[in-house]
């Protein structure tokens, strides 16, 4: 790849694979920070990306990028974009919940105004390339908590007809709840929100739970956490769960599980970037893998045919309109020098200069057109100062 073509666009990457949560939660803070606008950054629960256009910018954001993040420039960068969008880049490859997020990312950048219009272009297309991988996919859906159930199953064997606690009554929560009873699970739901653990436990044919259920929790075989914030529990849910092999598998970012849990159950308990690590190494070269890398191809050079071409048409506005005021002004020196020339005449002269600059840039603006590396682009700017 070419990594000057685009050279003003940077991706600042931070992945679960290579950057603990805590560490993401931060870049996510910083970035924002050293770059007060343009700015946009995509978080979801295994990633925040910053994205920016601008070689200042970018170098600004690489200041605070944390270790094992990633600085990614020019066609590099619009690539990994393309792949995060179809699907490609995530720990379940092709999962909807990326796209989802990716959407509403753009369009609260959109609302505020706040979206660089050549990351608006990139992110179009990046959207329009994950709808279609979507619209290939044959079966079931899979997601993250379709590992956080695998998880589970893994430590106390297959859930069928066991119960499952989800603690969380969100869209995570809702995806978790509709993964367990996928898996033959029976559902029980827990919210801070009395009324949403209501609606969601009525949806999937379950039932609530206390958000901190105490002895009670030992009953279940799994628990999954989905929240937003933390999950306050007391010293009696965190001493039964201690004492069984219940499982719990916390997708909240940032942790929503207490800071002694770890301690109380050890490995009993599965994180959102133990999730990602998990999924590296598994083998992804298959058909419909090799289908969204070549859409993720396909759709980086369009975008970059469309920003060379962008490049060339923003240098051949510059020159038209630096053409046009160069011959108002002389225009305008000989009406003074000719005050009592006819309207008639006037009109004559004006449509002759019309023509004869269009005649003399006809060749310059055909060549921009075929502008495919931004040679010529740029030998206009440098020869008309523009």
């Amino acid at each position: 790849m070419n990594d000057d073509a685009p050279a003003t666009i940077g991706a600042l990457v931070t992945h679960a694979r290579h950057v603990p949560a805590v560490e993401r939660s931060r870049f996510s803070i910083a970035a924002r920070e050293a770059v007060s606008s343009g700015v946009f950054i995509l978080e979801t629960c295994h990633r925040v990306e910053a994205y920016v256009c601008g070689s200042d910018d970018a170098a600004r954001l690489a200041t605070v990028l944390p270790m094992g993040g990633r600085a990614l420039s020019g066609e590099r960068a619009v690539h990994h974009a393309m792949t995060v969008a179809v699907g490609r880049d995530s720990v379940v490859v092709g999962e909807d919940q990326i796209l989802h997020q990716l959407r509403v990312s753009v369009d609260g950048a959109r609302s505020s105004g706040s979206l660089d219009r050549v990351l608006d272009r990139l992110f179009t297309l990046a959207l329009q390339a994950g709808r279609r991988a979507r619209s290939w996919r044959q079966g079931p859906t899979r997601s993250i908590a379709d590992l956080a159930i695998a998880s589970i199953e893994v430590r106390v064997g297959p859930i069928r007809e066991r119960p499952v606690l989800v603690v969380g009554a969100g869209v995570m929560g809702r995806i978790a709840a509709r993964a367990a009873l996928s898996a033959g699970a029976s559902v029980a739901v827990s919210s801070r929100s009395p009324n949403a653990a209501v609606a969601l436990a009525a949806s999937c044919g379950g039932r609530t739970e206390a958000f901190d259920p105490g002895s009670r929790i030992s009953a279940f075989a799994g628990v999954i956490v989905a929240l937003r914030g933390p999950w306050p529990i007391g010293a009696a849910t965190i001493e039964a769960l201690a004492g069984t092999r219940i499982a719990v598998v916390d997708l909240s970012v940032p942790a929503a599980v207490p800071v002694g849990l770890p301690d109380a159950i050890g490995d009993r308990l599965i994180t959102v970037d133990a999730l990602a690590l998990a999924a590296v190494g598994r083998p992804t070269s298959d058909t419909a893998t090799d289908r969204l890398d070549a859409l993720a191809d396909r759709t980086t050079a369009e975008f970059i045919g469309w920003l060379d071409r962008r490049d060339g048409r923003a240098a051949a506005e510059a020159l038209v309109q630096r053409a046009d005021l160069e011959r108002r002004s002389e225009l305008a020196a000989l009406w003074r020098r000719l005050p009592d020339l006819e309207p008639d005449a006037r009109l004559v002269i004006e449509e002759m200069t019309r023509h004869l600059a269009g005649r003399l840039l006809r060749e310059p603006l055909e060549r921009l057109g075929r502008d495919a590396d931004g040679r010529n682009g740029q030998a206009v700017r440098d020869i008309f100062a523009l």
